[in-house]
């Protein structure tokens, strides 16, 4: 099979055709029980470039986990989602509501970072890791009245481990195609600074011209991305969920220019299935 191929066509089709089998069953999604809990186990394979402004791409299957129990959410590969019905997008790792106020609400969370590996991409090979690290992150959401909603989330590396500072920003709207399948779409900027950009995209200049062929390069803080995107999920059981993704990203700014930004445009595409429960 040739590595560059797409999902798009499989993760559209799957989640658009399941809807009318999950009418004729009508079977609403579990809802929480006061004072109780509702988890979400599954699986979701992915495919999108092998490291932020890579030519290469990667597929992998990757497990989608989800916790809420009272104020406080565990998720992960976009589990969170698919707590409720309502495309909610809660950040991955812990993440605890800290105020809601009418249409307005603010989180706090902790995150692991993966980071990067010299071995992740050809390219990146001489350049030095980007350790793992754990990042903490402050977020907040305005829901306009309707299927509109404002969210900001800005994210630190909590080890000094060069992991930086970004701040994602992104306007969402959600409509409900029918009573057991929602679309999602939405559209947004990241930035970063100057840490996260050097050790994402940047060549240090003790690399260039000796283990690495790549010229230096150090980026300043500023814009990093633009992005756009549409999620889809069904219930095509009582406790089954199916969800599909795609999403378009382009480098902006210093980020565009980098040596390693070898295709700034780039997308990814995902599906999965998971089970949900509540007790």
């Amino acid at each position: 099979m040739p590595r560059h191929f797409s999902l798009a066509p499989l993760a559209l089709a799957l989640p658009l055709a399941a809807p009318a089998l999950a009418q004729e069953l009508h079977m609403p999604p579990p809802q929480q029980a006061r004072g109780g809990y509702t988890w979400v186990l599954g699986l979701s394979l992915n495919n999108g470039p092998a490291y932020l402004g890579s030519a290469s791409r990667s597929t992998g299957v990757r497990p989608v986990v989800g916790l809420e129990i009272g104020r406080f959410t565990l998720s992960s590969g976009g589990g969170g989602a698919l707590l409720d019905f309502d495309l909610d997008a809660r950040d991955s790792g812990l993440t605890a509501r800290l105020f809601q106020w009418e249409h307005f609400r603010l989180s706090a969370g902790l995150r692991l970072d993966g980071g990067r590996k010299a071995g992740d991409d050809p390219l990146l090979r001489g350049l030095p890791d980007v350790r793992r690290t754990l990042r903490g992150r402050l977020g907040a959401v305005y829901e306009f009245p309707g299927p509109l909603s404002l969210r900001a989330n800005l994210s630190q590396d909590l080890l000094g481990r060069q992991g930086g500072a970004t701040l994602q920003t992104a306007l969402r709207y959600e409509h409900q195609l029918s009573p057991s399948t929602e679309i999602g779409v939405v559209a947004g900027f990241s930035m970063a600074d100057a840490t996260y950009l050097r050790s994402y995209l940047g060549v240090p200049a003790s690399a260039a011209g000796t283990s690495t062929p790549l010229p230096a390069y150090q980026p300043g803080s500023g814009m990093l991305s633009t992005e756009v995107g549409v999620e889809i999920k069904t219930a095509i059981a009582e406790r089954w969920v199916l969800t599909g993704g795609v999403g378009y990203q382009q480098l902006r700014g210093d980020a565009r220019r980098s040596p390693l930004a070898v295709k700034p445009d780039n997308y990814t595409v995902s599906i999965g299935l998971a089970y949900r429960c509540c007790r």
